[in-house]
């Protein structure tokens, strides 16, 4: 049997052809487009949601948020029918002008959750809430006899 190589003719010519469809691939197509941005958002819709890490041990939830160059009084923390909203809101002034960023993040509470025993820290940027559970909800050891 005897191999032959293979040796591909590349036309960076047709390649170029392809530059527009590359950038916009659903310019033609609107109903696809916005499958497409169902499916994945736009950085645009994301970039004002803030960063968000769950965990949890045997006596609490935990949420972290990343709220960098925000104050203490530019943070909401609030706890509705079983919802968590916090909002971050950073003022800049640059000389005559000054912008505004908000950024905000809504997670639903699982029912284990203690809603008056709620409690909140902003450290480094960083805004923990801690989440205890519910006694009756925390895991316990059962001896066995």
């Amino acid at each position: 049997m005897k191999l032959a190589r293979y040796t591909p003719s590349l036309n960076l010519g047709r390649v170029a052809d392809f530059g527009p469809w590359l950038r916009q691939p659903f310019a033609g197509l609107p109903a696809m487009a916005q499958l497409f941005e169902d499916f994945f958002p736009a950085t645009t819709a994301s970039a004002s949601r803030l960063a968000l890490d769950l965990h949890e041990d045997p006596d609490n939830f935990y949420a972290r948020f990343e709220v960098p160059g925000v104050k203490k009084d530019g943070v909401k923390v609030e706890v509705r029918e079983g919802v968590l909203s916090v909002s971050a809101e950073r003022r800049d002034k640059d000389g005559d002008t000054e912008s505004t960023f908000t950024l905000s993040r809504s997670i639903s509470l699982p029912d284990s959750v203690q809603d008056d025993a709620i409690s909140a820290k902003l450290e480094d940027g960083i805004l923990t809430v801690t989440l205890p559970k519910q006694e009756q909800r925390k895991p316990r050891l059962i001896s066995v006899n």
